[in-house]
Parts: structure tokens; C-alpha cells; sequence
């Protein structure tokens, strides 16, 4: 037996409320989640990134300074030693970064090389008291620049990996957009699907309404 008209057209009606609700409730969920998978892309591992270039600046910077003291164009480390300092507050900011648990690891090794390369330096001046020992000179001197040297490395490794962390972070919201895509495309195709029932449909109705 055929449904009254009223509750037809009342089934119709609420059919269609009800896919325009899905569709723009999954449309804003489908949006929010590539915004936040492009913001963690570009605001995740950045910071990362530009803390690894400002700690190889600093590095790089403490070994100028050691080849100026080597070449007795300053009397003292203390210059070096400073860039260290500046350099072991940045690995701390790095550490409280988001998304930092990743790269611990890094963090840690060039914050280790850094102490090694700092008690290097802090023997130094002790090699030129009375007169020069150049071969003592030499070697630490050698030591120190092959520690700054690993130092450099380290940093130089914890930007690739912020890097490849960013391309990879860009993947997934590029696979998530595709997504989102033919998500919405399979909603565009079921609401027109509906739509052509609901027309096929209310022409028979209207014939019946005509007929009676």
C-alpha cells in the first residue's frame, strides 16, 4: 500500500535536511583537518629548522674566534666560549619546541659534542703560560676544530631532518586534501542522485494529484 502524500513528501524533506547537514558538517571536519595538517607542516618543524641554522652560525662562529686566538689576533677564548653559551641556550629553546620529542636525539649529541668541544677550549690558554708550547698548541687546536667540525655536522643533520619532516608533513596534507576531494565529490554525486529521485518522484506525484 502506498504511503500517504503527506508522509512522502515529509520522508523527502527530512532526506534532504538530513544529507545537507551531513554534507556541510563533513565539509567543515574535511577543512579543519587539512588546516591542521598544513599548519603542522609549516609551524611544527620550522622552529626546528631555524634553530639547527642558528646553531651552526654559532658554531661556525666559535671556530672564527678559536682561529683568531690560535693567530694571537685576540689574547683569550672568551669570545668562543661565548658563542658556546649562546649556543647551549638555543639547544634548550630547541628542546622546548614542539614537536621536538622527534629530534631528542640530535639535541642531545650536538649539546654533548658542544661540552666536549668546550673543555678543549677551556685547556687552551693553559698551554701559553710562560712560554708557548706549539705542540701542545697544535694538537688542541686540531682536537677543537674537529669537535666544532662535528658540532657543524650534527646541526647540519637535525636541519635535514626538520626538512624532511616539513616535506613529509606536506605529503600527508596533500594526500588528505586529495581525500577531501573525492570525499566531497561522492557527496556532490549522492546529492544530485537525490535530487533527480526527488524530481522523478514529485512528477508522479503531481500526476496523481492530476489524476484524482
Amino acid at each position: 500500500m502506498a504511503r500517504p502524500a503527506g508522509v512522502q513528501i515529509r520522508r523527502w524533506f527530512l532526506l534532504l535536511v538530513g544529507l545537507l547537514l551531513v554534507t556541510n558538517a563533513g565539509a567543515l571536519t574535511a577543512s579543519w583537518l587539512v588546516e591542521r595538517s598544513v599548519r603542522s607542516a609549516t609551524e611544527e618543524a620550522r622552529p626546528l629548522l631555524g634553530a639547527a641554522v642558528a646553531i651552526r652560525a654559532e658554531i661556525l662562529a666559535a671556530q672564527r674566534d678559536l682561529f683568531r686566538y690560535l693567530a694571537e689576533f685576540t689574547p683569550d677564548v672568551a669570545p668562543a666560549l661565548s658563542r658556546l653559551d649562546n649556543l647551549g641556550k638555543l639547544l634548550e629553546r630547541a628542546r622546548g619546541l614542539s614537536g621536538a620529542d622527534g629530534f631528542r636525539a640530535e639535541l642531545d649529541g650536538i649539546g654533548r659534542a658542544a661540552d666536549r668541544y668546550r673543555k678543549v677550549l677551556e685547556i687552551l690558554p693553559r698551554t701559553v703560560e710562560g712560554a708557548r708550547d706549539w705542540n701542545r698548541i697544535e694538537e688542541y687546536g686540531t682536537m677543537a676544530v674537529r669537535l666544532g667540525t662535528e658540532v657543524e655536522k650534527r646541526a647540519d643533520r637535525l636541519a635535514s631532518l626538520a626538512l624532511d619532516r616539513i616535506r613529509s608533513n606536506g605529503e600527508a596534507a596533500a594526500r588528505l586534501a586529495a581525500w577531501v576531494r573525492w570525499a566531497s565529490a561522492g557527496a556532490l554525486g549522492v546529492g544530485v542522485l537525490t535530487a533527480v529521485a526527488l524530481v522523478r518522484w514529485w512528477r508522479r506525484f503531481q500526476d496523481m494529484i492530476l489524476g484524482l
